[in-house]
C-alpha cells in the first residue's frame, strides 16, 4: 500500500491556504469616498497622501506614485541620468521587468552572478564589472530578502554610481532597522496584484534627495514641477505615468495592515527556516543578520536531488502538491538567456552568448518557492508544509520509478 498521496495515499492536508489579496470592508469605504469626491485623478488628495505615508513607512524622504513597478524602474533610471549606451549592473535572477526597464532607456544590462545559494546579487563581484560606461547598479531584493545594502552603498560612494533598488517584492523589508528602498538613490516598488501591498497595478519611487525628487516628479507628470518645487524647470521632458486616486485610496487602506501582515510572513519564514534546515536535501537560503526584517514576498529554498535519492525537482514538487502543499519555484531561466534580448526591439546589438553565471544557473534548476499567501497562514499550516516534506523524504523510495 502506498503512503504518498501522489501514489494514492492519504494527503497531509485537503484544506486550502489563505487567499490573496486579503479583503476588508475599509477598502470598499475607500472606493466609495473617491467615487463621491468626483476627483479620480489629477487634483485629488489620496495620491500625495499615500506617497508621503509609504515613504515614511520605508524610511525615505520623498515618494512619487506611478502606474506600475516597471514604470518606477524606468523613471528612476532616467532620473539617475542613464542614457543610451550606458551600462547598468544588475542580477540575472529576476523578473524581466528589471531588465526591460534598462532596455527602455537604451542602456546595456550588465549581469553579475548571484552569491552562492542566496538568490541575491553577489556584491563581491560588482566592482569587477564596473567600467567607464557604468551609470547605475540595480540590485533586486528577491522575495523580499534584502541585498547587502552596506556594501552597495560603499561601492556607490567609491565610484560615484547611482543605486536603484528594485523593491518590487520587498514592501516592509528592513536593513539594520531601516526600510529597503531608502538606502540607494532610488527605491522602486510595485503594487501589482500579487505584491505584498497591492492595488491591481501601480508603483512608487522613493528617494531622499530633493533635486532627484523634483526630476522624478517631472518625468512622471508631463515635465511639470511639483507643487512645492524648489528648483526651476529641472526636467522639462516627461510623460503621463501617474497613479489614479482609486489606486492610492486602496493602497492607503491596505497600508494600515501591512505592518501586521509583514510581521506574520517574516515569522512564518523564520519558522520554516528552522524546520526545513533539519531535512536532508532541502537547503535553507541564508538571510543576512543585518536584514532585520524580510519583506517575505515568498519563501525560497534549494532542492538537492542527490539527498532525495536522485528524484528530480519536478517529481518532488508534484509529490508535495499531491500532499496539499502549493509549492513551486521562482525563475527557471537567467535573464541573459531570455528570448526577448534577441529580438532587438530597442535597437541594441546585445550578445550574451558568452555570459555564464553558474550560481544563478544552479538556483534556476534547484530553487523552491512558496508564495506569500502561504506565508499568511497559521502555525498549523506551516507544520503541514514540514510534515509533507518529511513524509516525502521518508518514503522517497515510492518515487524512484517516477
Amino acid at each position: 500500500m502506498s503512503t504518498l498521496a501522489i501514489n494514492g495515499g492519504e494527503p497531509i492536508r485537503t484544506k486550502s491556504f489563505p487567499t490573496w489579496p486579503t479583503l476588508d470592508p475599509a477598502d470598499i469605504e475607500a472606493f466609495e469616498n473617491i467615487y463621491n469626491s468626483r476627483r479620480w485623478g489629477v487634483g485629488g488628495t489620496k495620491v500625495p497622501e499615500f506617497a508621503q505615508q509609504f515613504a515614511e513607512f520605508q524610511g525615505a524622504n520623498f515618494g512619487v506614485c506611478v502606474n506600475s513597478g516597471t514604470t518606477a524602474l524606468y523613471i528612476a533610471l532616467k532620473a539617475a541620468g542613464v542614457c543610451p549606451g550606458d551600462e547598468v549592473i544588475t542580477t540575472p535572477y529576476t523578473f524581466q521587468a528589471t531588465v526591460v526597464a534598462i532596455l527602455m532607456t537604451h542602456a546595456v544590462p550588465v549581469f553579475v552572478d548571484t552569491a552562492p545559494d542566496s538568490f541575491l546579487i553577489d556584491v563581491s563581484k560588482i566592482e569587477d564589472a564596473i567600467t567607464e560606461k557604468t551609470k547605475a547598479i540595480l540590485p533586486v531584493h528577491i522575495a523580499g530578502y534584502p541585498s547587502d545594502l552596506d556594501t552597495l552603498v560603499e561601492i556607490s560612494n567609491k565610484h560615484n554610481i547611482k543605486i536603484i533598488e528594485d523593491c518590487a517584492q520587498a514592501h516592509g523589508g528592513e536593513w539594520r532597522g531601516k526600510g529597503v528602498g531608502s538606502w540607494g538613490h532610488f527605491g522602486c516598488f510595485s503594487f501589482q496584484s500579487s505584491k505584498n501591498l497591492c492595488a491591481g497595478e501601480g508603483g512608487i519611487i522613493l528617494m531622499n534627495d530633493r533635486e532627484l525628487y523634483e526630476r522624478t516628479w517631472a518625468l512622471h507628470n508631463c515635465g511639470r514641477t511639483p507643487p512645492d518645487a524648489e528648483f526651476d524647470n529641472i526636467e522639462p521632458f516627461g510623460a503621463n505615468f501617474r497613479m489614479t486616486e482609486w489606486q492610492a485610496a486602496l493602497l492607503l487602506s491596505r497600508l494600515t495592515r501591512l505592518e501586521e501582515e509583514t510581521n506574520l510572513r517574516h515569522m512564518n519564514m523564520r519558522w520554516l527556516d528552522g524546520w526545513f534546515g533539519e531535512i536532508p536535501g532541502i537547503k535553507v537560503t541564508p538571510i543576512d543578520p543585518r536584514a532585520t526584517r524580510c519583506g517575505s514576498h515568498g519563501y525560497k529554498a534549494l532542492f538537492n536531488s542527490e539527498e532525495f535519492e536522485g528524484i528530480s525537482r519536478k517529481v518532488f514538487l508534484d509529490a508535495m502538491r499531491a500532499e496539499g502543499i502549493p509549492i513551486g519555484y521562482w525563475y527557471t531561466t537567467p535573464m541573459y538567456r531570455s528570448s526577448f534580448l534577441k529580438s532587438n526591439l530597442f535597437g541594441q546589438d546585445l550578445d550574451y552568448s558568452d555570459v555564464h553565471c553558474p550560481e544563478t544557473e544552479k538556483i534556476c534548476q534547484s530553487g523552491l518557492a512558496l508564495s506569500q499567501n502561504v506565508l499568511m497562514g497559521s502555525e498549523e499550516d506551516m507544520e503541514d508544509i514540514i510534515k509533507a516534506a518529511i513524509k516525502i523524504r521518508r518514503n522517497v523510495g515510492e518515487l524512484l520509478s517516477e
